[in-house]
């Protein structure tokens, strides 16, 4: 009798229509990280079917903002999925009747833009003014979200030269793409040892240590504060200077490098190709300063810039 009635029970389960419904469990809250909604990130399914695989990646709806929430009723996206893919298997609808969806984000505080900002000042350090530097954001910018991924935040101040930057722009990219930019304002200090005047100096004086002494100061209030006092002693002043004034580079007689009639060599750099030429300056010239040369073997005069006692560079 008990084997006939499992013979029963193994006929009736192998008859078409007897399979169990897949069933679908909304869950009461949902974490994601992606921008739209699936129906695979609010429900579980009882088993890992075809249909439960192609009812999961079907998308219900926008995600909410990195960081923030949306509430969905569980009927409306029953019925979203029933009226746009039509179903042909048995399918048990249960679970939460809402589902609050979080989306998770990468948050960015004050502190985060004060070290992004701090750490840029400290990679162009080698390529500055050697001073210590540090911003002061005029304002705390407000915390914010942006997406999950691979970021990547660029730092641009208002001023290439850097020092004397009021402002400086951040722009956030995730997976290689922007998602947010802002602009801090502030104070940028430079704080370095420069030169200063320790007595009255008149115009045309010779420049010795007793005059000048280092102290400390903000270099973004400077325009070319002498730093460096091996540059300037047993040089001559261009203009009087009083007492605890700032030693500026424009203020001393800085003997040219290039002397008009001087044999120089022309530097020529193009597209990767060095090239090199001999010239006679045809007028004096400081460091940096542009001169006319002429070429010794076209006998035609050029613009160089003087690049250093001896040697100019043709500006193309």
């Amino acid at each position: 009798m008990a084997k006939l009635f499992l013979l029963l029970a193994a006929f009736l389960l192998a008859l078409p229509g007897t399979a169990s419904a897949l069933t679908v469990r909304f869950v009461p809250v949902a974490e994601i990280s992606d921008a739209t909604i699936t129906l695979g990130d609010v429900v579980n399914f009882d088993e890992e079917t075809p249909l439960s695989a192609a009812l999961g990646s079907k998308h219900l709806a926008p995600a909410p903002k990195p960081g923030q929430s949306v509430t969905l009723q569980s009927v409306l996206l029953k019925n979203k999925i029933l009226n746009n893919f039509p179903v042909t298997g048995a399918i048990e609808w249960t679970g939460s009747e809402k589902v609050v969806v979080n989306r998770t984000g990468i948050s960015i505080e004050a502190e985060d833009i004060q070290l992004a900002i701090d750490d840029y000042l400290q990679k162009r350090s080698d390529s500055l003014p050697a001073a210590e530097y540090s911003f002061v954001p005029r304002e705390l910018p407000l915390p914010f979200f942006i997406p999950t991924g691979e970021l990547e935040v660029e730092v641009i101040p208002a001023d290439p030269k850097v020092i004397g930057s009021r402002r400086f722009s951040l722009v956030y990219k995730v997976d290689g793409k922007i998602v947010k930019n802002i602009s801090v304002r502030g104070k940028l200090k430079a704080m370095a040892q420069v030169a200063i005047l320790t007595q009255n100096v008149k115009r045309g004086e010779i420049l010795h240590p007793d005059m000048v002494e280092m102290k400390t100061k903000d270099l973004s209030r400077l325009r070319t504060p002498c730093t460096n006092l091996r540059e300037v002693l047993g040089k001559r002043l261009t203009r009087s200077l009083r007492t605890g004034s700032v030693l500026d580079m424009s203020s001393i007689d800085f003997p040219p490098l290039i002397v008009k009639g001087q044999l120089v060599k022309i530097l020529i750099n193009q597209n990767g190709m060095h090239l090199t030429a001999t010239g006679i300056a045809s007028m004096n010239g400081k460091q940096d300063q542009i001169i006319r040369v002429m070429n010794s073997g076209s006998r035609k005069i050029i613009l160089c810039r003087v690049a250093a006692p001896g040697i100019v560079e043709v500006q193309i």
